[in-house]
C-alpha cells in the first residue's frame, strides 16, 4: 500500500508510534471461544494528542480484523491490510520468489514491527485544548459542561500516571483526550495465542495463553494497540469465557439434537448388543472429556488485579472477569492465560515472624500449574517468596500489587516476565526426589523474578541499552544466589562465567552494539545476559575497593527510586544515564571502564613474569598484554553456523581487539612467613614493569611448623560455606604411613623440600580481588600452586591452582595432591569434581617417553577406582552401597568420578578394559531401594560414560593377509576380542531405553540419554541401521524433548544430508503446532545445514589402511581442493559450498517452499525460512501465470495500488486477436504448450551478398531436395554374399572424367582420413569425421560455405564441385589392350578392403554432374582366398615406392569408392601399426582378371545401394614428371560377362 509505505520512515524502533500523541489508557473486552479457537471483542483506547492538527492515527495490528472503528463516538474511516493476508503467492511461484514474499512482510517483523492500521479522524471531531488551573491543574469552571467533564477525566488519568504526567507537562499546551472504540475479531491464530488440548488428537488438558516474548509484536496480534518498545499506559482487561471445561466444548443444542436423533434411529435399527456403546455422553462434547475433567473450572490468570466477576445474563455457562492494571506498562508486558489451572498459595511458606515484620508490604504470591502438578510447583518455587522479600528490602517495593507465576507447555522461552506475572516452561518443574536440576532451575526462577524490577518496571530506551537492563537483572540474581547457595558457590559461578565469556568473546561486536542484534539468534541474548552481569560484578569489585561502601547494589537502588519518582522519564534506562549514576555515587570517572568493557569488545590476556631481586629485596614483575596475538577462538562449527551466517548477511563486523586494557589490579604475595601482602597496581600500558617491595626478613616456614598447624586445625570444618576454612587445614588427609602405602601416595622429596625452603615467597596471586575478565598466565613452580591450593581460602584461587596442576606434566606428587583434594570433604564440591577430572587428564595425557609413564598412567586409574570404592562401595569390595544422597555433594561426586574415568586411556588409546567393566558393573548392581531420591540422572551418567568408552575403544577390524606358495592370498577377517563386551554394553543401553517406555522417568531422561548414546555409537560405526528406530521417536505422539533429541540424533549422524530426510525435517517444521518444538527444529535445521556446508560428512569410523612395512605412498590433495576446504571454513565459502550441495536439489526446493507457505507458522519463522532460501537460490522477479482458457474476460481495468479488475464482456474468445510472432510461437513450443492460434508467417531469409553466391545457395538447396527424394526411392542395401557372381549391367552411365596429375603424389598425413572406397570404421568422434581431412585435401574441396561438410574422405566429387567453373580442355580417348591393362591397375581393389568387412554409413552430400565423376563400367572379380593368408608385408603402403600388388582374398567384396587414389595408405587402425618405411616387392598381376571394358555409367549417388561383394581398387603407380591429361570416357557397351565395375550387384 502506498499510503503505508509513505509512513515507514516515520516509525523507528524505540520511539513512540506517533510523535504527536500518547496513549493514556486502554480497555480490552474479549470473548473467548475454545471450540473454534478464536476470539472477538472490542478495545477502547484513550489517546492524548500533543498537537492540535492531529488527523491520522497509526496502530499496530496484525492477524486480527477490525470490523468497525469510532473516534469520539463518530464512525471513522480506516485502512488496514493484514500482513498474514499478504502471504498469498501465485500458484506457479517457486522458492526463487522468496524475496517477493519477504518484502511483503519485512515491515511486520520483530523487533520493530510497523503499524498497519491507519485511522483517519473524522472532520467533525475537533481537538479541544485543555484550560487548566495553574494552581491545582484542574479544569476551570467557566468551561462548557461537556468539555469540563472530558477535561476532568483527562486530568484524572494523567494524575494517575506520574511518568506520563511529567512527559505531558513538558510539551506545552495540553489537549482533551480522544477515545477510539475498535471492534475486532480473530478467527485463526498463527501467533500471539497458543491453544493446547483443543484438538481431538491432543490429549492434554485444554487451555490457552498469550505467547509473550521479550520483543514487541505479540500483543498486536490479539487486539489493536500501540505495540512498540517504550509506549506505556494503564490497562483494563475484561475477559468473557466459559466457566468449566465442559461448558467450553459442549455441543450446541442443534448439534446435540441431531446426534441424539441419529443415535435413537441406530438403536432402533441395530441389535441390543450393538446399541450399548452408542450413548449420549460420548457425543456431548466436541473433544474427549471425562466427567471429572469436564467439571474442572476454568481459571483466568491475567496481569493486574481482579476487580469484578459478573455472570453472563444471556448464557449462564459463561462469565466475565475484569482485571485492572494501574501501573503503566508496555503492550508486550500484557498477557493472560485461561485453563483448568491448579492454584498454589506460595505466600504460606513465610514464617509468622516474617509476616509480622513485613506487615502490609508483604506481597501475595500465587503459583498456577496444570492439575496434578501442584507439589512439583511448590517444590520448584519454594524460594520465590524469599526472593521477592529480599529484593523488596534491597531494591524497593515490588512494582505491582501481587505476583503470579504460571507453568505452561510449549513455551518457546524458558521464562517470560510480564507485569506481575511470569510465564515459565513446564520443563522447569521438578519433584522433591529429583535433585540434579535443583540449582540450575532455581537460578532461572530467580532471574524471572528479578525481571519484574528490571525489564518490566524499568526498560531499555534503545536496543543498544539492552545490556544495562540484562546486566542489572543478572547482577540481582547472582547476589541472591550467594544468599541461597553460599559464597563459594557464588564465586565459583562467577569464575566459570568469566572463563565462558573469555572463550566466546572473540570476533564479536561490543556488548553495547549487540543489543541491536538480539533478534538474529538466541545465542546472542544468552551472551549478552552472561557478560553484562559479569561486567557489573567486576565494576562492583572496583567501586567497593575505591569507595569502601558504594557498590553497584546502591546504584541499582537509586535507579529504581528515580523510576518510581518520575526522574527516570517513562522508566527508560540508557547507558549514559546508568554511567552518570555510577560516577555520581562513586565519585570517580568511569569513562575508560565503559569504553573498554561496554563499548569495546574482547578480553585481555596477561603474560606475567617475575623474579626476586635479593639485593634490592623487591619482586621484579613484568605484565604484558597479548590479546592482539590471541589464537584460540570459537570454532566455526554447525552449532553456531546460523549465527555466523546471519551476522555475515547482516554485515555485522567485529571490533578490532583493544591493544591495552587499563585499570587497577591487586597482586597478593604470600611471603615466607605466610603473611599475605596485597599490592594494588595500575595497569596503564601494554607492557607494565613493576618493582614490588618485599617485607619478610625471615626464612620460609619449615614443614614441621606447617604440620603442627594442620594437626591443630579442627576436622569439623566444611568447605561448602567458605567461612570455616582455616589455613593449613586443606588437603592434609591420608598423610600417615599406612594411608600413603595403601593409596600409593608420594610426598615431596628432600631435594624438593630444600628447593622450596630457598624460595622467598609461598606463592603469588594475580588479580586477587577478581576485578578482571580474561586470562592470566603466571609461571610458578608446581609446589607454589600446591601451596595455593591447600592454603588459600578463596575458592577462585583454588580453582586457578587446580587448573594449573591439571595442565602440568604428570608427576607422582601431583597425582597425590589431586587425590587428597578429591577425598577432602572440606573442599567445595565443584573443586573436588575438578580434582577427579584432573586425575584422569594427567593419567591419560602422560608423556609415553617419560620415565615411568606406564606406572603413572596406572596410578591415576588406581586413585580414581580407589576413591570411588572408598566413598560409595562396601569396604574391600567392588559392590556399591545403596545410594544415599541425603547430602547432595555425594550425588554430585558419584556422577563426577565416572565421568572422569571415561577420560582414562591406555597405551593403545582405549579406555582400559577394567574401567569399561566398571561401568557395566555399576549399572548392573546399582541399588536405589533405600534412597528417597531418584537415580535416573545417575544411571544416565553411567550410560553416557559407557557409550563414550565404547566409542573411544572401538577399532575397525583390519584384514590379515597370509602368503603361501601355491595358494590364493586372500585376506582373513580377524576376530575382535572386544566384540562380546560391545554387544553387552549396547544391550545394557537398549534395556534402559525400553524401561523408559514402560516406566517413565523424569523428562524421559533414559530415552534422551539412549538417543545421545545411539548418536555416538552410530558415528563410530558400532551400531548400524538404526534410522527406523530413531524415526519412531520423531512422531508427534512422543514427548517434545524426546522428539527434539531424535531429530538431533538424525542430524548428528548425517542422515539429514539425504534429500528425503531433509524433506521430512522441513515438513515437520511446517506441520508442527507447538511453537517450542518448531523453534528447536529450526535450530536442528541450522545444524544440519552447517554439517553440509562445513563438509564434515566423513564418518568418524573411517577405516584406516592396514599398516605396511614398506614404502607408503600418500596422494596429496590438489591445491584447488585444499583451497576449497580452507575457504569453506569462512562464511563466504560455507555459503558457496551450501549452494553447490543444495542449489540443484529439487526435493529440498519443494520442501523448503512448502515450509515457507505453511499455514501454521508465524511471520518471523516464515522470514527465517525466506532468508535461508535467499542464501541458496537466486531471486527471480518473475512468475509463470497459469490461466484456464477459454475465459470470458475481454477487458481489464487498473484501479491502482496493484489492483487489476478483469471484466466479462462480449463473447468468449478462444484465440488471440492478433497472431503471435515467430519468437513467441517458438517459446510456446519450448514450454510444451499446445497453441493452435494464428502465427505470423516467417519471412524468407535474404542474404545480402553477390548474386553468384545467392544462386549457388539455391542450387545447393535444390540438390539437397533431390537427394532426399532419391534416398526415399532407393531400395535398402543388399546383404553381403559369400561368393561373387558375374556382374550385371544396370543402367547407362555418363562418361567418366579422370584427372591424372603429372607430379608424384604423397600419402595423406592425417591418419584420421580413411581411404576412399576402403571399408570405413564407424565414426566415434568429430575428430574422425570428414571435417578432419588434411589441409592439402581440404584445400581441394572448395565449395560454398553454406554447404554442410558431410562428405567422407577426399573424393573426386569434392574436387569436382570446387572446380566446376574452371574451363578445361576435354580429350576423349579409346583404350587399346595396353591402355585397358593400365586402367585395370588404376581401378584395382585395395587389399585393405578385402581384409575388413565393415560397411561405413552412406554419406549425405548433394549430387553433382555425373559427367564429372569417374565410373568404371567393368566389374573386377577376384579369386577367393582365406583372410588369414594376409601377411604384414601384404598391407598397402604409401605409393612412393612404386606399385604395390596383392593377392585376392576370398572374403566378401566391398563396394568400390571410386576416386580412392586421392587418399593413400591403410585405414587409421592399420596405419598406426605399420612402419612408414617398410618396402614390399611388387606382386604379379593376377591373369584371371578380365580386361577392362566400359559400359553404361551408373550414378554415384550416396543413397544408391552399394554391393558389398565388389572390391576397392589400389592406388596406381604414377609415372614421374608427366603432363596433366584429362581423359573422358564415353559410353561403351557392356563386357562379355555383362558386368560393370563399380555398379551395384
Amino acid at each position: 500500500m502506498r499510503l503505508l509505505s509513505r509512513h515507514y520512515h516515520n516509525i523507528a524502533y524505540g520511539s513512540h508510534t506517533s510523535p504527536h500523541l500518547n496513549v493514556l489508557k486502554q480497555r480490552v473486552d474479549l470473548d473467548i471461544d475454545f471450540a473454534q479457537q478464536s476470539l472477538k471483542g472490542s478495545t477502547e483506547i484513550t489517546l492524548q494528542p500533543l498537537v492540535k492538527d492531529l488527523r491520522q492515527i497509526w496502530l499496530h495490528c496484525r492477524q486480527c480484523t477490525p470490523t468497525s472503528i469510532q473516534a469520539g463516538g463518530i464512525t471513522a474511516k480506516y485502512e488496514y491490510e493484514d500482513p498474514y493476508q499478504r502471504l498469498r503467492m501465485p500458484r506457479g511461484a517457486t522458492v526463487h520468489q522468496q524475496h517477493m514474499l519477504k518484502e511483503k512482510i519485512e515491515h511486520s517483523l520483530r523487533p520493530q514491527p510497523s503499524p498497519w492500521l491507519s485511522i483517519a479522524l473524522p472532520p467533525k471531531l475537533k481537538i479541544q485544548e485543555l484550560q487548566l488551573d495553574p494552581v491545582n491543574a484542574q479544569p476551570q469552571k467557566d468551561a462548557p459542561s461537556n468539555l469540563q467533564k472530558e477535561e476532568s477525566d483527562a486530568a484524572a488519568i494523567v494524575a494517575e500516571t506520574p511518568t506520563i504526567s511529567a512527559a505531558v507537562q513538558q510539551h506545552g499546551p495540553q489537549f482533551a483526550p480522544i477515545k477510539l472504540l475498535i471492534e475486532f475479531e480473530v478467527s485463526n491464530f498463527r501467533d500471539g495465542v497458543h491453544w493446547i488440548g483443543c484438538e481431538t488428537n491432543d490429549k492434554r488438558y485444554p487451555y490457552m495463553y498469550t505467547n509473550a516474548g521479550p520483543t514487541p509484536g505479540t500483543t498486536s496480534t490479539i487486539f489493536p494497540c500501540v505495540d512498540d518498545s517504550t509506549s506505556r499506559c494503564s490497562w483494563e482487561l475484561a475477559i468473557r469465557c466459559p466457566r468449566t471445561l465442559g461448558d467450553a466444548f459442549r455441543r450446541s443444542k442443534t448439534m446435540t439434537s441431531i446426534v441424539e436423533s441419529g443415535i435413537k434411529d441406530d438403536v432402533e435399527m441395530a441389535d441390543a448388543a450393538e446399541a450399548v456403546p452408542a450413548t449420549v455422553p460420548e457425543s456431548e462434547y466436541l473433544i474427549d472429556l471425562g466427567g471429572e475433567d469436564a467439571a474442572l473450572d476454568l481459571t483466568i490468570v491475567s496481569v493486574g488485579e481482579q476487580v469484578d466477576d459478573v455472570a453472563d445474563s444471556e448464557d449462564e455457562t459463561r462469565h466475565t472477569v475484569t482485571f485492572s492494571l494501574n501501573d503503566p506498562v508496555t503492550a508486550r508486558h500484557v498477557g493472560f492465560a485461561i485453563g483448568p489451572f491448579e492454584r498454589v498459595d506460595l505466600s504460606s511458606s513465610r514464617d509468622a515472624d516474617e509476616e509480622e515484620r513485613l506487615g502490609q508490604s508483604a506481597v501475595k504470591v500465587d503459583g498456577f500449574c496444570l492439575p496434578g502438578r501442584g507439589e512439583e510447583l511448590r517444590n520448584t518455587c519454594f524460594p520465590v517468596t524469599r526472593i521477592i522479600d529480599n529484593f523488596a528490602v534491597n531494591y524497593g517495593s515490588f512494582p505491582f500489587s501481587a505476583y503470579q507465576i504460571i507453568f505452561v507447555d510449549d513455551l518457546v522461552h524458558e521464562t517470560v516476565a510480564i507485569a506481575g506475572l511470569s510465564f515459565c516452561n513446564s520443563h522447569l518443574l521438578f519433584p522433591e526426589d529429583i535433585i540434579e536440576p535443583l540449582e540450575r532451575n532455581t537460578r532461572k526462577i530467580i532471574r524471572t523474578v528479578a525481571d519484574q524490577w528490571m525489564g518490566v518496571s524499568v526498560i531499555a530506551k534503545e536496543p543498544v541499552d539492552a545490556w544495562a537492563v540484562a546486566g542489572i537483572a543478572g547482577f540481582m540474581s547472582d547476589l541472591f544466589g550467594r544468599t541461597l547457595f553460599g559464597t563459594n558457590a557464588y564465586r565459583w559461578q562467577q569464575k566459570l562465567a568469566a572463563e565462558r565469556v573469555y572463550d566466546l568473546d572473540a570476533d564479536r561486536p561490543s556488548l553495547y552494539h549487540q543489543g541491536a542484534l538480539l533478534h538474529l539468534d538466541p545465542s546472542i541474548r544468552d551472551f549478552v545476559d552472561l557478560k553484562s552481569a559479569l561486567v557489573l560484578f567486576i565494576l562492583d569489585r572496583r567501586l567497593v575497593k575505591a569507595s569502601g561502601s558504594t557498590g553497584v547494589q546502591r546504584i541499582i537502588n537509586r535507579v529504581f527510586l528515580n523510576a518510581k519518582t518520575g526522574a527516570l522519564e517513562n522508566g527508560e534506562l540508557t547507558t549514559a544515564e546508568f554511567q552518570r549514576q555510577c560516577e555520581r555515587l562513586s565519585h570517580a570517572k568511569l569513562e575508560p571502564f565503559f569504553n573498554q568493557w561496554v563499548r569495546g569488545a574482547g578480553c585481555p590476556i596477561f603474560d606475567v613474569t617475575q623474579r626476586f631481586n635479593k639485593k634490592k629485596l623487591v619482586v621484579e614483575m613484568t605484565i604484558t598484554q597479548r590479546q592482539m596475538e590471541r589464537k584460540t577462538k570459537p570454532e566455526f562449527a554447525p552449532n553456531n553456523f546460523m549465527r555466523e551466517i546471519k551476522e555475515h548477511v547482516a554485515e555485522v563486523w567485529a571490533l578490532e581487539p583493544q591493544p591495552c586494557f587499563t585499570g587497577p589490579m591487586t597482586i597478593r604475595i604470600h611471603e615466607a612467613d605466610g603473611t599475605p601482602y596485597e599490592h594494588i597496581v595500575e595497569i596503564k600500558e601494554q607492557i607494565t614493569k613493576l618493582d614490588i617491595p618485599y617485607n619478610t626478613k625471615y626464612k620460609r616456614l619449615k614443614r614441621s611448623r606447617r604440620q603442627k598447624d594442620r594437626i591443630a586445625a579442627a576436622d569439623s570444618n566444611t568447605g561448602e560455606g567458605g567461612e570455616d576454612s582455616l589455613l593449613y587445614c586443606l588437603g592434609d588427609i591420608l598423610d600417615s604411613k599406612e594411608d600413603m602405602d595403601e593409596w600409593q601416595l608420594m610426598d615431596w622429596s628432600k631435594d624438593d623440600e630444600e628447593r622450596m625452603g630457598q624460595e622467598s615467597y609461598e606463592w603469588i596471586r594475580m588479580d586477587a580481588d577478581f576485578e578482571w575478565i580474561g586470562k592470566i598466565y603466571l609461571n610458578l613452580p608446581l609446589y607454589m600452586y600446591v601451596s595455593q591450593l591447600q592454603q588459600d581460602r578463596d575458592v577462585v584461587a583454588q580453582y586457578e591452582a587446580m587448573r594449573c596442576l591439571s595442565l602440568a606434566n604428570t608427576h607422582h606428587v601431583s597425582l597425590s595432591i589431586l587425590l587428597r583434594t578429591l577425598m577432602d570433604r572440606r573442599y567445595f564440591h565443584g573443586l573436588r569434581a575438578m580434582a577427579a577430572e584432573g586425575l584422569a587428564m594427567l593419567a591419560a595425557h602422560c608423556n609415553p617417553n617419560q620415565e615411568g609413564a606406564e606406572r603413572l598412567r596406572s596410578l591415576g586409574q588406581f586413585h580414581l577406582e580407589k576413591a570411588f570404592e572408598e566413598m560409595f562401595c562396601f569396604p574391600g569390595e567392588i559392590m556399591p552401597k545403596p545410594n544415599d544422597w541425603s547430602d547432595r555433594t555425594h550425588f554430585l561426586l558419584q556422577c563426577a568420578i565416572p565421568r572422569a574415568m571415561s577420560r582414562l586411556r591406555d597405551t593403545d588409546g582405549k579406555v582400559p578394559a577394567s574401567i569399561r567393566q566398571f561401568f557395566m558393573d555399576k549399572l548392573r548392581f546399582n541399588d536405589n531401594s533405600d534412597n528417597p531420591f531418584s537415580d535416573c540422572h545417575y544411571v544416565a551418567t553411567l550410560m553416557s560414560c559407557l557409550a563414550d568408552a565404547l566409542v573411544v575403544s572401538h577399532r575397525e577390524p583390519q584384514p590379515v593377509y597370509t602368503f603361501a606358495f601355491g595358494g590364493d592370498d586372500e585376506p582373513m577377517d580377524t576376530e575382535d576380542p572386544d566384540e562380546p563386551f560391545k554387544r553387552q554394553g549396547i544391550e545394557a543401553i537398549e534395556r534402559y531405553r525400553r524401561i523408559d517406555e514402560w516406566e517413565t522417568t523424569y523428562h524421559n531422561v533414559y530415552s534422551l540419554t539412549a538417543l545421545d548414546c545411539l548418536q555416538k555409537l552410530t558415528k563410530a560405526g558400532l551400531v548400524k541401521d538404526k534410522v527406523k528406530e530413531v524415526l519412531q521417536y520423531t512422531q508427534p505422539a512422543n514427548a517434545d524433548l524426546v522428539r527434539i533429541s531424535a531429530f538431533r540424533c538424525l542430524t548428528e549422524t548425517g542422515f539429514t544430508r539425504k534429500a528425503s530426510m531433509m524433506r521430512y525435517l522441513l515438513h515437520s517444521i511446517a506441520d508442527e503446532p507447538s511453537p517450542f518444538v518448531r523453534n528447536r527444529l529450526m535450530a536442528c535445521l541450522g545444524e544440519a545445514l552447517g554439517h553440509i556446508a562445513l563438509g564434515d560428512e566423513e564418518p568418524l569410523h573411517a577405516v584406516a589402511p592396514p599398516p605396511t612395512d614398506g614404502l607408503v605412498l600418500e596422494q596429496a590433495a590438489s591445491g584447488q581442493a585444499r583451497q576449497f576446504e580452507a575457504l569453506r571454513k569462512t562464511p563466504e565459502g560455507a555459503i558457496a559450498a551450501l549452494k553447490i550441495a543444495l542449489g540443484d536439489d529439487q526435493v529440498f526446493k519443494l520442501a523448503l517452499w512448502y515450509a515457507i507457505n505453511s499455514l501454521g507458522t508465524s511471520l518471523d519463522e516464515i522470514a527465517a525460512l525466506c532468508d535461508l532460501a535467499g542464501l541458496l537460490y537466486p531471486a527471480i522477479a518473475s512468475s509463470r501465470v497459469v490461466m484456464k482458457l477459454p475465459r470470458a474476460y475481454s477487458s481489464c481495468e487498473h484501479r491502482g495500488k496493484g489492483k487489476m479488475v478483469f471484466k466479462q464482456n462480449g463473447p468468449i474468445r478462444t484465440s488471440p486477436n492478433k497472431p503471435l510472432d515467430q519468437e513467441d510461437s517458438q517459446m510456446m513450443r519450448d514450454l510444451g504448450l499446445a497453441y493452435t492460434g494464428p502465427v505470423v508467417p516467417e519471412e524468407p531469409v535474404r542474404r545480402r551478398q553477390s548474386s553468384v553466391e545467392e544462386l549457388s545457395l539455391k542450387q545447393v538447396s535444390e540438390l539437397a531436395r533431390q537427394q532426399q527424394q532419391q534416398q526415399q526411392q532407393q531400395p535398402p542395401p543388399q546383404q553381403p554374399q559369400q561368393s561373387m557372381g558375374p556382374p550385371t549391367t544396370t543402367v547407362e552411365k555418363a562418361p567418366v572424367k579422370i584427372k591424372i596429375g603429372g607430379e608424384k603424389r604423397k600419402a595423406s598425413v592425417d591418419p584420421t582420413v580413411q581411404r576412399a572406397g576402403s571399408p570405413k570404421v564407424q565414426k566415434l568422434s568429430n575428430n574422425a569425421g570428414p571435417s578432419s581431412r588434411s589441409p592439402s585435401v581440404a584445400s581441394q574441396s572448395r565449395r560454398s560455405p553454406s554447404v554442410p561438410s558431410q562428405r567422407r574422405g577426399s573424393t573426386p566429387a569434392a574436387g569436382a564441385v570446387g572446380k566446376a567453373k574452371k574451363k578445361t580442355k576435354v580429350v576423349k580417348l579409346k583404350f587399346s589392350a595396353a591402355g585397358s591393362a593400365r586402367m585395370r591397375d588404376i581401378v584395382s581393389p585395395s587389399p585393405a578392403a578385402a581384409v575388413s568387412n565393415v560397411q561405413s554409413p552412406a554419406p549425405a552430400w548433394p549430387q553433382v554432374n555425373p559427367a564429372q565423376l569417374i565410373t568404371p563400367t567393368t566389374a573386377l572379380p577376384v579369386q577367393p582366398i582365406s583372410p588369414g593368408s594376409y601377411t604384414h608385408g601384404s598391407l598397402l603402403q604409401s605409393p612412393s615406392g612404386g606399385t604395390n600388388l596383392f593377392s585376392p582374398s576370398s572374403g566378401p567384396a566391398i563396394s568400390m569408392n571410386l576416386g580412392a587414389f586421392r587418399s593413400y595408405g591403410p585405414t587409421p587402425e592399420i596405419a598406426a601399426t605399420t612402419p612408414a618405411d617398410d618396402k614390399h616387392e611388387p606382386a604379379a598381376i593376377n591373369p584371371a582378371w578380365p580386361t577392362l571394358t566400359t559400359g553404361t555409367p551408373s550414378s554415384l549417388s550416396p543413397s544408391a545401394p552399394t554391393d558389398t561383394t565388389s572390391q576397392s581398387m589400389q592406388p596406381p603407380p604414377v609415372p614421374a614428371a608427366r603432363p596433366k591429361v584429362k581423359i573422358k570416357l564415353g559410353v561403351r557397351k557392356p563386357s562379355v560377362d555383362g558386368g560393370s565395375a563399380g555398379s551395384p550387384q
